[in-house]
């Protein structure tokens, strides 16, 4: 137990580490020894928990996906309808993580952010196809159309960063279900992949 704490205690020390550095240097510039210098985690400490800083920074974003999912699933598994709670909580996931948010536009990190943000997409767009028994004919497309969410929800989440967020996570999530939704259930509802 008291294992866990310091295992867990290590890798938050490291992950806000990162965060911080990023905010005063870009991404490509901070090393694993710089990491470890500023967050008092010694290097063999860790690279018992990451194999380098892209890992880290996965780890981060993962665990924020992690916690939007768990947020969304009941919203996910509830209905047909694809609840627009589910956009709100997708922007407020954002503007409560906003530091993370403003460092992720750094044109050196964005390649890394589309490939984890992907993964969420086609994990939460799967569950809804999973537990809703929706038959896909055509799987193969189901990629481009993950690939499309992805592509449009981080061109509008970015926008809405770089703008400091001018409207509310609710506002967004309602504007951006009412683009997406209807065009993504029609899809998904008719049977069309």
């Amino acid at each position: 137990m008291e294992q866990d704490k310091r295992v867990e205690r290590s890798r938050r020390l490291l992950m806000s580490s990162l965060l911080a550095l990023m905010v005063e240097e870009p991404y490509s510039k901070i090393s694993v020894a710089r990491i470890c210098q500023h967050s008092g985690v010694a290097r063999p400490t860790f690279y018992l928990h990451f194999h380098g800083k892209d890992d880290l920074l996965r780890g981060y974003i993962g665990n924020m996906f992690a916690d939007f999912y768990q947020q969304i699933d009941p919203y996910l598994t509830r209905s047909l309808d694809a609840d627009p709670m589910i956009a709100t909580l997708m922007f407020r996931q954002w503007s409560d993580n906003s530091e993370f948010s403003r460092v992720l536009l750094q044109a050196d990190v964005e390649a890394l952010i589309l490939t984890e943000f992907s993964r969420y997409v086609r994990r939460i767009i799967e569950r809804f196809v999973t537990v809703h028994q929706l038959p896909l004919k055509h799987s193969g497309q189901l990629d481009y159309v993950i690939d499309f969410l992805t592509g449009a929800s981080f061109m509008v989440i970015a926008r809405w960063i770089r703008e400091d967020f001018p409207i509310t996570a609710e506002e967004m999530g309602e504007l951006y279900a009412d683009l997406i939704r209807p065009g993504l259930l029609n899809v998904l509802l008719a049977g069309k992949l």
